[in-house]
């Protein structure tokens, strides 16, 4: 994966509270959610997961793809696992769908406009 992403511990951090134990873990994040929420395809899934209440991961892809924005699913994936690891979304598994919904940390898409 890119560099933008390496982080050999970051599989420990399941809330904003776990990146705040420690100062490293604090500019890990803010770094992380920086460039999180400034990717054009990372805020174009924010706004569309936004303006849904939840959406279905094929929904989603297939909305990407439409708006021309992505039509490869490792590009997709990558995007997603982004944004859960920066806590801006959140996946709910149901069954065998996977719905994503979208976080406080998310929602700072209605002021980057």
């Amino acid at each position: 994966m890119p560099e933008e992403f390496d982080n050999d511990n970051n599989s420990e951090f399941k809330t904003i509270e776990d990146y705040n134990k420690t100062l490293e873990g604090t500019k890990y994040y803010h770094s992380l959610y920086l460039k999180a929420v400034n990717h054009p395809i990372r805020r174009e899934i924010l706004e569309i997961i936004h303006h849904s209440t939840q959406i279905l991961e094929s929904e989603l892809f297939e909305e990407l793809k439409r708006k021309g924005f992505l039509d490869d699913p490792t590009t997709f994936r990558y995007n997603i696992d982004f944004l859960l690891k920066a806590l801006c979304i959140e996946s709910i598994k149901e069954n065998d769908n996977c719905y994503y919904r979208i976080t406080q940390a998310g929602k700072v898409i209605e002021y980057l406009k």
